[in-house]
């Protein structure tokens, strides 16, 4: 009989209880994460800090024979790099990096401000009219003739096919990789520029299907606070367990706190894996699977971001593993105390013996 309660103790802990916790840690991480104020303070600014060093890796990645980069990205990366002006020094001259310092970070601080009460409720507008007049600015034609300047000769195809470009009849097929004629070179690039910013609104509304209610709510507590109440249920889960395998209070606890452990050490081994995950479920991803002009670029991208992906995960893992560390702390404290009160609950069922 009592092998029998042990088994089913153990089973509901395993199939229940411990899968039941890590999740909620998950969630309630995570959630913690996206709502804090200290996400929308600080990682939009290293977030910013990030993208020089990214250009210059992705400028470097062309010059890698070992890359499995193909023919044109690897070409347009060539004469990127090979340009007079990097990337950082465009960022710099053509505003850019005042745009994603001021507007940007701006914006989402103004959100974080909404989220947790201390300003009303109202549109968070994200301005993208001074992005888009960066690719008008004169040190950003310049630059894009040098990267023209960089590329090979077209052969008789190439040179039809920006002929076909710059005509317009073919709108959306990529640019060939190779020099139009000198007498081209502006047009193509005022061509570069506007396919790169046609897509691109003058404004987002950052909270235009956000439903919050109006005057000042502290609406990043009121989630938190939801979460933290979903932890109920694995504890329900924990102590159905416990009550079903345990035949003493010391046994009890000692349940309790080995399911307790079990979860939140599951949850700190992964999360301690992440730098390393994220990577590579970026590579498997379910854009990757389809063949279009800018995966030779995003597979790039990811092979360069490790500074970013870095800096995103520290922001959103430092609330998860935090609290699976709080979850094993009180699973720890609860397994040892069950020692000290002995087999049977603090000697229990122990007879007095006769004289």
């Amino acid at each position: 009989m009592n092998q029998t309660r042990s088994i089913l103790a153990f089973l509901i802990m395993i199939l229940f209880a411990v899968p039941i916790l890590f999740g909620i840690i998950w969630a309630v991480g995570l959630t913690q994460a996206v709502v804090s104020e200290k996400t929308f303070s600080e990682l939009p600014g290293e977030i910013i800090a990030e993208v020089p060093e990214l250009l210059d890796g992705m400028m470097l990645a062309a010059r890698d024979e070992r890359s499995d980069l193909d023919y044109e990205t690897r070409t347009w990366l060539n004469a990127v790099a090979g340009a007079g002006t990097t990337p950082r020094e465009i960022l710099r001259e053509t505003g850019l990096n005042d745009w994603l310092e001021k507007e940007l970070r701006g914006s989402l601080r103004t959100l974080g401000d909404i989220l947790n009460g201390r300003s009303t409720s109202r549109n968070v507008w994200l301005d993208l009219r001074p992005l888009k007049s960066a690719f008008s600015h004169p040190a950003m034609e310049s630059w894009l003739l040098q990267v023209l300047e960089g590329l090979p000769s077209c052969s008789l195809g190439q040179s039809e096919a920006w002929q076909r470009i710059l005509l317009g009849e073919d709108y959306y097929d990529s640019p060939p990789p190779c020099r139009p004629q000198a007498a081209q070179g502006v047009a193509a690039a005022a061509i570069l520029r506007e396919r790169i910013t046609r897509d691109i609104p003058d404004q987002v509304n950052i909270l235009q299907n956000a439903d919050f209610p109006r005057g000042r709510f502290n609406a990043a507590r009121a989630i938190t606070s939801f979460m933290y109440l979903l932890f109920l249920i694995p504890a329900g889960f924990i102590v159905l367990g416990a009550l079903v395998g345990a035949r003493s209070k010391a046994l009890f606890l000692r349940w309790c706190g080995g399911a307790i452990l079990a979860g939140g050490g599951l949850v700190l081994a992964l999360s301690s894996l992440l730098k390393g995950i994220v990577p590579w479920m970026l590579r498997i991803g379910p854009s990757t699977n389809y063949p279009t002009p800018w995966i030779a670029w995003q597979e790039v991208f990811i092979d360069h971001a490790s500074g970013l992906t870095l800096v995103i995960s520290r922001h959103f893992m430092e609330p998860v593993i935090t609290l699976a560390g709080i979850v094993c702390v009180v699973g720890l404290l609860l397994f040892v105390f069950s020692f000290t009160m002995g087999p049977e609950g603090a000697g229990a069922g122990r007879r007095p013996q006769p004289s």
